[in-house]
């Protein structure tokens, strides 16, 4: 998400409560921040990650090139595949081992009637197939700007399912949906949810090591004001530990590596540059 806040409507501003009234509950275990680089400018606007054992992947949100970045672990950029697609707001990236996903998802105006996910052959980046989605529910013309729940900015492959977390600004009640590799166009409805995150997700993985999902997000307010996140979420998806991550402001991707390390990345924002951190839970 490149949006500059203090361009949303006055109406958002009457739904979304100032970040600095959140509040987070003790969590059961410590989460320790190991490292943070300086991400190259080239990847100001990150907005997705996925970790493998050679390095990670990334991408820029809407207007940029429809490039997929691979990054080393120290945040320099070793490649780059340019797509032969439209990047109209992606924001998430995840694979198994034959396919890239990118979801072409971003909608905090809401006016999308329909988003896109693009199945990118690992083998052959040219042999692309693009399922289109409807939320059920959903009237782009009624919806107000960053106030409604029909918008996602968080993607994971977990096993056979293909999983898309909602970035619900209006209840604050993350929704998810699975997504049928199999059918062209289709309309997603929650199969799941999750209540008491402290803000909109942004970025999700799964931690195949403690056998939950770990999410990043944050609360936001039109004024540039950010109450950052992560917090790990049961398979079954219920809510298990949330850590403040007071330094940063727009964190819009995180992944896993085989190592169980925890890494997310950072859109550039006024004052400061895009970044790449890792971190670990510590009993």
């Amino acid at each position: 998400m490149n949006t500059h806040f203090k361009f949303a409507a006055l109406s958002a501003s009457l739904v979304l409560a100032s970040a600095c009234a959140v509040q987070y509950p003790i969590p059961s275990a410590q989460l320790q921040i190991e490292n943070i680089v300086e991400l190259p400018e080239e990847l100001s606007e990150t907005s997705g990650l996925f970790c493998e054992t050679d390095g990670m992947y990334s991408l820029n949100d809407s207007g940029n090139a429809p490039i997929i970045y691979r990054i080393n672990y120290q945040g320099e950029i070793i490649e780059r595949t340019r797509l032969p697609l439209t990047n109209k707001d992606w924001e998430a990236i995840t694979a198994d081992a034959s396919s890239f996903y990118i979801a072409d998802v971003g909608n905090n105006k809401g006016k999308r009637e329909q988003v896109e996910i693009h199945k990118v052959n690992r083998s052959n980046v040219n042999d692309i197939t693009s399922i289109t989605l409807k939320y059920e529910g959903n009237d782009a013309s009624n919806n107000i700007p960053y106030a409604h729940d029909f918008d996602s900015e968080a993607m994971v492959k977990h096993g056979d399912d293909l999983l898309l977390f909602s970035k619900s600004w209006k209840t604050g009640i993350t929704h998810i949906y699975k997504v049928n590799e199999d059918e062209a166009e289709q309309t997603i409805s929650t199969f799941a949810s999750i209540d008491g995150l402290p803000g909109v997700v942004t970025g999700v993985d799964f931690d195949q090591h403690q056998n939950r999902f770990v999410i990043t997000g944050y609360k936001s307010d039109p004024f540039g004001n950010f109450a950052t996140f992560m917090a790990q979420v049961s398979s079954d998806f219920a809510l298990l530990d949330v850590w403040p991550l007071e330094q940063y402001k727009q964190v819009e991707g995180i992944c896993v590596d085989n190592s169980g390390t925890y890494w997310f990345s950072e859109e550039a924002t006024e004052g400061g540059k895009a970044s790449l951190s890792s971190a670990r839970v510590m009993p």
